[in-house]
């Protein structure tokens, strides 16, 4: 089978501008006053919005609208553009990602109307009357895809951020799937409201006092709006059957009268005095704490509460009487801040440096099927002990903001059809789906030779199992012109696929949910992702294993190498058992008191070792897991 050349060269796109633009004119409108036309300055761009100079504008004195051109969506893959990426009104921020409706987009006119107008495409028709929030889209088949914008709260088909309000118009009452993060299939799409009065014509109600943070609009048992409250007063425009209820965490509420309220106030600190960021699980919910602690709204009903720091540390648990309380509470650490093998001469040690958990395979916005912004997500890995995380979204460039999140070190990239990802991707937003690679129609080698940038490129290349099944199928191993740095593991299930690779002398670094990463020095993204190129991570789900080759002078005491092995983990994920794993097959061993072992491999190529318990959690979850990467057996 034929590959990629050694030299690919893509071709960027851009639009194209017309020869004499538009005169720059970023006034607002006067009442009456409506217009489409392409944007011929970023003067005319939409505050925090995805538009960019050559895209089409439709705006009034009200509302503001920005179509896409069509060279080629902003979020998805081999999509045409003429989406709507921005919605505003006049003097506001956007609060859309991307919607793109369904039909022939692949030309955009716009049209001039009495009192209106319009960009006409083949398939879809954006329409705009002066002085209305609402814009009308007319299509063949109403129905859409909704990319909603990081940081912005929707629900069902309203989007909000403070005060501010837009709202799919749906012949239907609701979208097809509504709930939840990332992308949302749209039924019955009529346009875009920027005020709930024209989301809801007809059903305005009064302002309402309330003692709460938001209120909550339900329609038949569907939340369909969240309106926030502002100096303890809800303006709420919905239909007149909607019921309203008040939220805010850690309250109960019987329709908008509260009931009550409790928390548990905790702060956190390590054995050496050290306030460090940690989370309290009660029920079926997380509350992340920053450093110097926080309160955590545990409601009124009594339960047993968690407070865990991540695998490196130990956990409390105790019970919670749900009435408003504080604790602080002292969590030991039980990993080693760095690891150094032995000592004397010849032993091979860790430079100075530290040890610090990974987590990998993060989705953020704005991923198909995650919305949460990179900074919520950074606050949840922070107070799980992480301290590096690579963020990603499916078949996007993730949206990666993390103000206020120093304590967590940031690296991006971009997956590609689930089975290959890779660091090193642009985040210039003027490319399809913000420089992820768009792979359709190309074989697993091709996938990862373009994940690379090519076979003469530096970047990182992670595959999943499913990558390696369809590789094997194109060619044999050693026929691979670019195998993948990382394999990709969900959990010990995919260990087969590790040993496979390694019986065929590929050597990748396993990569899973969380890596202890050791570095040399500071920590920073090229101090840590160094120990992945240089295969010393330990991936799995947070228990540690490292494994090294003695030094001569211990190894002459043995005619065999010796292969040394240090685990560590808490003891809330109960006893580990370890295996080990060469060319010559799997064995479980025994550990020592402190989780260390030494084995003698008398004929072995290669090995690598795993490790289980019991959980991954202090109140359970799957079990805990982790596993080395392959050591090649030095020549005896």
């Amino acid at each position: 089978m034929g590959h990629l050349a050694p030299v690919l060269i893509l071709a960027a796109c851009s639009p194209d501008l017309p020869e004499n633009p538009p005169t720059c004119d970023a006034r607002p409108l006067e009442a009456g006053e409506v217009r489409a036309r392409r944007i011929p300055c970023i003067d005319e761009l939409i505050a925090g919005g995805e538009g960019a100079v050559g895209d089409w504008l439709l705006e009034n004195a009200q509302a503001r609208f920005v179509v896409r051109g069509t060279y080629a969506a902003l979020t998805q893959h081999g999509r045409q553009g003429g989406s709507l990426v921005d919605a505003a009104r006049v003097g506001q921020a956007d609060l859309l990602m991307e919607l793109l409706p369904d039909g022939d987009r692949s030309e955009i006119e716009a049209v001039s109307l009495a009192g209106a107008a319009e960009l006409r495409l083949p398939g879809v028709v954006y329409h705009l009357d002066a002085d209305d929030d609402r814009l009308v889209i007319t299509t063949s088949s109403d129905a859409a895809l909704w990319v909603p914008k990081p940081s912005v709260e929707h629900v069902d088909a309203v989007a909000r951020s403070g005060t501010q309000f837009m709202a799919l118009m749906l012949g239907s009452p609701l979208p097809a799937e509504a709930d939840g993060y990332g992308q949302i299939e749209v039924a019955g799409l009529t346009g875009v409201a920027l005020s709930a009065a024209s989301r809801w014509a007809g059903g305005e109600r009064l302002p309402t006092e309330v003692e709460a943070d938001v209120v909550e609009v339900s329609l038949d048992g569907r939340i369909i709006d969240r309106v926030p409250v502002v100096d303890g007063v809800a303006t709420v425009v919905a239909p007149g059957d909607a019921t309203l209820t008040g939220k805010r965490a850690g309250c109960t509420y019987a329709g908008l009268a509260l009931v009550g309220c409790a928390g548990l106030a905790v702060v956190v600190r390590d054995d050496d005095g050290r306030d460090i960021a940690a989370t309290v699980h009660f029920g079926d919910d997380d509350f992340p704490l920053p450093v110097g602690g926080g309160r955590a709204p545990l409601g009124v009903t009594p339960g047993k509460a968690w407070a865990w720091a991540g695998p490196g540390y130990a956990s409390w648990a105790g019970w919670y009487d749900g009435e408003e309380s504080q604790l602080t509470i002292t969590l030991a650490r039980v990993m080693p801040e760095a690891l150094r093998w032995g000592e004397g001469e010849g032993a091979e040690d860790w430079p100075e440096g530290g040890l610090r958990l990974a987590a990998f395979g993060v989705e953020v916005a704005p991923d198909a099927d995650r919305g949460q912004p990179a900074a919520d997500v950074l606050h949840q890995l922070a107070a799980e002990g992480v301290g590096y995380a690579n963020l990603l979204a499916d078949e996007e460039f993730p949206a990666v903001k993390i103000d206020g999140h120093d304590d967590v070190l940031v690296s991006s990239g971009a997956r590609t059809a689930g089975d290959v990802w890779t660091w090193g991707s642009t985040a210039n937003p003027r490319r399809p789906a913000h420089g992820a690679l768009d792979s359709a129609g190309f074989g697993a080698l091709d996938r990862a030779t373009l994940s690379r940038g090519g076979i003469a490129a530096d970047k990182f290349v992670v595959a999943r199992p499913e990558w390696v099944a369809a590789a094997l199928a194109e060619a044999p191993p050693w026929d691979w012109p670019t195998p993948p740095d990382a394999l990709w593991l969900d959990s010990l299930a995919d260990l087969p696929v590790l040993v496979g690779l390694a019986a065929a002398s590929i050597d990748v670094q396993p990569l899973a949910e969380r890596v202890w990463l050791p570095h040399v020095g500071a920590a920073n993204p090229a101090s840590l992702l160094r120990a992945l190129a240089e295969r010393q991570a330990s991936a799995g789900n947070g228990p540690l294993v490292e494994i090294a080759f003695a030094d001569g002078a211990v190894a002459q005491a043995s005619p065999a190498p010796l292969l040394l092995v240090v685990t560590g983990a808490p003891g809330w994920m109960g006893t580990l058992s370890a295996t080990l794993h060469t060319d010559l097959g799997a064995r479980p061993f025994e550990l020592d008191a402190e989780g260390g072992a030494v084995l003698a491999l008398p004929v072995a190529t290669w090995a690598l070792v795993s490790v289980t318990a019991e959980r991954s959690r202090p109140w359970g979850g799957d079990p805990a897991w982790a596993v080395t990467p392959v050591r090649w057996v030095p020549p005896g």
